[in-house]
């Protein structure tokens, strides 16, 4: 995402117009911190699927395999990232109020219960 790095700031000529124009960069500001914490939430998601692709031999990567492997982020997304801006610690909470590491030691006792 490509931001506008120079803005026109020929209507500031007063102190008024100053501190309005600095209400204006911190609401701009805080949106962008807004974006860049919801989309800290989808690293794990991103780096699992780089982690499995990078095993996936290139003769068998195709459409099959994307389509698995965005599934993949999807659901790993609709785990951990949270809805309609709540923040939330990534590390103790997710979307479904559960913890990633409650989460973890649920599927080793499924997997532990199948074996």
């Amino acid at each position: 995402m490509k931001y506008k790095t120079r803005f026109d700031l020929s209507h500031v000529i007063s102190m008024e117009a100053l501190r309005r124009e600095q209400l204006v960069v911190k609401g701009r500001l805080q949106e962008r911190e807004e974006t860049m914490k919801l989309k800290m939430y989808e690293l794990p998601a991103e780096l699992a699927a780089a982690s499995v692709n990078k095993f996936i031999p290139d003769f068998l990567r195709g459409k099959v395999t994307n389509t698995v492997l965005n599934g993949g982020k999807k659901l790993i997304n609709a785990l951990l990232v949270p809805h309609d801006k709540q923040p939330q610690n990534l590390l103790t909470n997710t979307v479904k109020s559960r913890g990633i590491f409650s989460f973890v030691k649920k599927g080793i006792t499924l997997f532990k219960k199948f074996r």
